[in-house]
């Protein structure tokens, strides 16, 4: 029993162990593995999460860092007995200095807090994805995470100048603090960024915040086939400022949002793929020069229709359409999802041959993908026919993962774009990174986590 072992770190209402409580911490949103914790620590300051870190070392004891468990890599997943620790007790927002445009908070604050929080403060936090209202921003940080408006603003490590963090040899650092300059050897902050609760614990983050948008418009083009695509990011690169998403969609993951959230279709016929973009305006004639180059576009053959937001409720429905993808595909299948990047220019050949591929070689399963055009991070995602069984399923993907991410390599692109490699893609990890990289990286958490205690088996295998 490793419970009293931690009664003297914790009040007994902060340690949990009943059977609903470690399936609901044990796992990520990933459902291709089952979770298999000891129990769950809910600290609620920095000093209680080092001691945990010390005891467990001290106990050789392994730790599952677990913050909104919105991944989909099974990264938060405990998959050998570890312990959970749970950063959702540490949700204050600490200060926002408005002078230095930062917010520091605590690691279990949701995005969509730091949204709000920014908002009061006449300011603005720009990162969004879909799962805001749950998704914490020690997770955040610890996926590198990205969402929609990465084309303009960048991944979560752009928003990130400094971190507090708990190392797995139990030491606290703080790195940079709220500095935008110090370039005074080895930036530690940004190895943490990205690390997948591998070499430590994020305990706490200043973020930078920006200048709020005075509106947006946002547009759903209809496109006359994939080709079309690279074109029209060109244009609207060239020709409209402040473009902050490029949301590609196929034309099958479009129509399931539809037809499954009952939502009235903005365009009035089907189309190959779809665009939704999006961009900030600073006045009226703004907006209206948004609706003359779609018009340009439209002459040009660039796409076949086309809806530009007229108002907030619009704006919110196209939007909605991309948003909904995911968890509506998850409500209806039983999925495999991979989160790919290729060169932004490769897209349309990636695209032609990933479906290729999978016709060949897996004609049973269909294929339902969209994703970030912008900065070239596309969702794959397998959709299992109904026929099959779940074991044959997983299988089968599986092997076509292989296939997959050959394919992805031949573009010289990553297995991982945005959702982080956890357990899901670390068997694949030398599809994108080199012997001598994974060997670096090995080394790099061999001095933060001596023990290996933290997240083990994530990223790259345990070695024996």
């Amino acid at each position: 029993m490793l419970e009293p072992l931690f009664r003297s770190i914790l009040p007994e209402t902060l340690i949990l162990t009943d059977p609903n409580s470690l399936a609901f911490y044990g796992k990520d949103w990933l459902k291709d593995f089952t979770p298999s914790p000891s129990l769950v620590v809910l600290p609620e300051t920095i000093e209680q999460v080092q001691a945990i870190v010390r005891l467990c070392n001290q106990h050789h004891i392994s730790v599952v860092p677990s913050g909104g468990r919105t991944g989909l890599s099974g990264g938060a997943t405990a998959v050998q007995g570890e312990i959970i620790l749970s950063l959702e007790r540490m949700r204050k927002i600490i200060e926002i200095d408005r002078t230095d445009r930062t917010v520091r908070c605590q690691a279990g604050v949701v995005l969509e807090q730091v949204q709000a929080a920014a908002t009061n403060a006449g300011l603005y936090f720009p990162v969004d994805f879909s799962s805001r209202g749950t998704a914490q921003i020690g997770g955040n940080i610890a996926t590198n995470a990205g969402g929609i408006r990465v084309i303009k603003y960048g991944n979560f490590r752009q928003s990130v100048l400094g971190l507090t963090v708990v190392t797995g040899s139990g030491e606290i650092l703080n790195l940079n603090g709220s500095l935008f300059k110090n370039n005074s050897g080895y930036d530690l902050r940004n190895l943490f960024i990205g690390s997948e609760g591998t070499l430590g614990i994020i305990v706490e983050a200043t973020l930078s915040l920006t200048t709020p948008p005075i509106d947006y418009v946002r547009v759903l083009c209809g496109l006359p086939g994939l080709e079309t695509v690279l074109p029209l990011l060109t244009f609207c690169r060239d020709k409209i400022p402040n473009v902050s998403a490029f949301e590609l969609m196929e034309r099958f993951p479009y129509q399931e949002v539809i037809k499954r959230r009952g939502l009235r279709d903005p365009l009035e016929s089907t189309h190959p793929a779809y665009v939704v973009m999006e961009c900030e305006v600073a006045s009226e004639t703004g907006r209206q020069e948004i609706f003359e180059r779609f018009g340009e576009a439209y002459e040009i053959g660039l796409l076949a229709d086309v809806v530009v937001s007229e108002s907030a409720a619009q704006a919110q429905e196209i939007m909605n359409i991309r948003d909904l993808i995911s968890e509506t595909l998850s409500q209806h299948y039983t999925l495999h999802k991979n989160d790919i990047s290729v060169p932004v220019p490769a897209i349309p050949a990636f695209l032609h041959g990933l479906h290729q591929t999978i016709a060949s070689t897996y004609p049973s399963f269909r294929v339902a993908v969209f994703g970030h055009v912008g900065d070239g991070n596309l969702h794959v995602n397998v959709l299992k026919s109904p026929e099959m069984s779940d074991a044959d399923f997983w299988s089968a993907c599986h092997d076509a993962d292989h296939a997959i991410f050959k394919l992805v390599q031949s573009f010289h692109g990553s297995v991982s774009a945005e959702h982080g490699v956890g357990l899901l893609k670390r068997d694949f990890l030398s599809y994108t990174r080199s012997p001598a990289e994974i060997a670096l990286m090995r080394g790099i958490k061999t001095v933060f986590d001596p023990q290996g205690i933290m997240n083990p088996g994530k990223i790259f295998p345990q070695e024996s």
